[in-house]
């Protein structure tokens, strides 16, 4: 039974924590950042350039969430093709963070046109919100 099972990689476990440690503290910084651009334009005086600048960097954060969105979008579907074509999950050569039990032919193949399905709905969801974006800015 262990053979069906592939084993947790130690250092890519400790490597992702790191990276979320990482991603965390830098999203703490953002949001601190942001707070003090916020206050820094509120005193401004006259409102209509706050809605301008606001509505700017608003757009800007959505193409930036769109552009991720598409991105997660491709790399869902090419892993997705993978574990079809090789009608095996874990994918061979990957490492995982936990231990994980391989899954072959259907399993697998179902779990591959799960991750295709799911390309499909977030790159919807990346062109919704370029469309948003895109709006957004021609307004400003």
């Amino acid at each position: 039974m262990s053979e069906d099972i592939l084993r947790a990689d130690k250092r890519l476990r400790a490597l992702t924590l790191i990276v979320l440690v990482v991603a965390a503290v830098l999203a703490l910084l953002g949001m601190a950042w942001f707070r003090h651009w916020l206050q820094v334009i509120g005193n401004l005086p006259g409102t209509d350039l706050l809605i301008v600048r606001l509505r700017r960097m608003i757009a800007l954060a959505l193409t930036g969430s769109g552009v991720c969105l598409a991105l997660l979008a491709w790399y869902s579907a090419h892993i997705g093709s993978r574990a079809i074509r090789s009608q095996q999950w874990p994918l061979p050569g990957a490492r995982v963070i936990r231990d994980t039990p391989y899954r072959r032919g259907p399993a697998a193949i179902r779990l591959g046109r799960q991750l295709q399905i799911g390309s499909i709905v977030l790159l919807v969801l990346a062109v919704a919100i370029g469309v948003v974006s895109w709006h957004m800015l021609a307004q400003t």
